[in-house]
């Protein structure tokens, strides 16, 4: 499953309770993040901080899917395939909604993306980009990055989310609580998965 949604909508604390939660009631998850520390996360990480100039949008993408591919092949296909939870703090709809926004056809960007693992549930955080920088500034204490956090790009990410249509995409109400988000996110995904039955 995927924790989605513009910067400072609360994907890493929705994403990392859940997965605290899964584990307390006994379900093996685990927490994935993109970009990832790898090499071609590294790379991205880079144009968050200090913005693209001198670099594509065609490299920039190409960056986003070799990042996901070695994810994939590392961490995300090794634990689906031992049975494991994945919580992934951002993924493919992410790349589609962001470098769409860019100007890239995000039916492309889709196409590039079809080989990768399905999430069974996108749990897409909707919250208003004021919400979203006021998060950043006061929560997490930053400024807004050059690279993707600046308020009229974010407009631009939030309406790329807001025309996804995905059947397995599950909007959630940003503006609760982070607690209420929880709950939200935690009945929806018990209706989902099985977990193991309680001893005695």
């Amino acid at each position: 499953m995927v924790v989605e949604g513009i910067d400072g909508a609360g994907k890493t604390t929705q994403a990392r309770r859940l997965v605290d939660r899964l584990t307390a009631h006994g379900r093996e998850a685990v927490y994935v993040k993109e970009p990832t520390d790898g090499p071609w996360g590294r790379r991205i990480r880079e144009i968050a901080l200090r913005g693209r100039e001198g670099i594509s949008l065609e490299e920039e993408l190409s960056w986003f899917i070799r990042d996901r591919a070695q994810d994939v092949e590392e961490r995300i296909g090794p634990a689906l395939n031992q049975g494991k939870v994945v919580v992934a703090d951002r993924y493919y709809h992410s790349n589609i909604a962001y470098q769409s926004s860019l100007g890239i056809d995000p039916d492309r960007i889709r196409a590039l993306n079809q080989d990768f693992p399905r999430p069974d549930i996108v749990f897409l955080i909707e919250a208003s980009v004021s919400l979203g920088r006021r998060r950043i500034n006061e929560g997490r204490g930053e400024e807004a990055n050059q690279g993707y956090e600046q308020a009229a790009f974010l407009e631009k990410v939030q309406a790329a989310f807001d025309r996804m249509t995905d059947a397995n995409i599950f909007r959630v109400d940003g503006s609760l609580s982070a607690d209420q988000v929880a709950e939200i996110l935690w009945e929806r995904t018990l209706a989902s998965i099985a977990l193991p039955a309680a001893d005695g």
